[in-house]
């Protein structure tokens, strides 16, 4: 877990030291130049049943600063490790189709489950013909430590379609922005 440095003042005609002064410099802008964040992506496909919520699982990490995800457990969850305001981004690609919708519901502390924890946002678009649906979306969060995140795809084009895989294709990110 990153821990966010807590500002150092100074008092008039206070000596300044070599290790005041890194806690007041360096340290904060260490944290700031690194801030806890975390991208994961799915390197194979996953198959999405119509008419199903399905669960996306990750086994790939584009980064990860602040150990928010699991390579060996949870692999479909980001774990928040330092409270803060996110900017968080989720996205996948679904092949061409020309029925139906294509939905991601981005959800807190759901356990895998697509009706539990909350939804804390969906974006559901029509089916594009001849061509892929790009389902993506970036906010910013306020989260706490020990909440986690999963993203469920939806589709209802009346055939199992497989979600696209490949970084930047079907994942999360999440970079802190500040408290």
């Amino acid at each position: 877990m990153a821990i966010v440095p807590v500002t150092q003042s100074f008092l008039a005609g206070e000596k300044v030291t070599a290790s005041k002064l890194t806690a007041a410099t360096k340290t904060p802008l260490d944290f700031l130049m690194n801030p806890p964040r975390c991208g994961v992506y799915t390197a194979t496909g996953i198959p999405c049943p119509s008419g199903t919520s399905t669960l996306i699982t990750f086994d790939t990490e584009s980064w990860d600063t602040d150990s928010m995800h699991s390579n060996a457990s949870d692999i479909s969850r980001v774990t928040i490790n330092t409270t803060g305001q996110y900017l968080v981004t989720f996205y996948g690609r679904f092949p061409s189709n020309a029925t139906g919708y294509r939905q991601l519901n981005f959800r807190k502390n759901s356990n895998g489950n697509a009706a539990g924890g909350s939804t804390m946002s969906t974006i559901h678009l029509a089916a594009v013909n001849g061509a892929q649906t790009f389902v993506t979306r970036t906010f910013e969060l306020n989260c706490l430590a020990g909440e986690y995140f999963e993203l469920f795809a939806l589709q209802n084009s009346g055939a199992s379609l497989t979600l696209d895989s490949g970084q930047r294709v079907t994942g999360m990110e999440f970079r802190w922005l500040g408290n």
